[in-house]
């Protein structure tokens, strides 16, 4: 099963409502994906830049997020 499987399966047990908002924002990303666009402004880009360049800013694995994400799930 593959990671798009798995949140669709997700999504699926939501209410139609929440559904709703998340395919809505799921077709906003999409515009500005096959547009070649970012969802982030410049001003975020160069926060997140600042962000990666300071060795004192803490960050987290790949392996981290999806697993504080699955214990939410719970």
């Amino acid at each position: 099963m593959t990671k798009l499987d798995l949140l669709l399966a997700r999504i699926r047990k939501l209410s139609p409502e929440q559904q709703d908002a998340i395919v809505e924002e799921i077709g906003f990303i999409m515009e500005g994906v096959e547009a070649g666009d970012s969802v982030l402004t410049d001003a975020q880009w160069a926060q997140v830049k600042a962000a990666l360049a300071n060795p004192d800013e803490p960050t987290s694995s790949h392996e981290d997020v999806f697993a504080r994400l699955d214990a939410e799930d719970r």
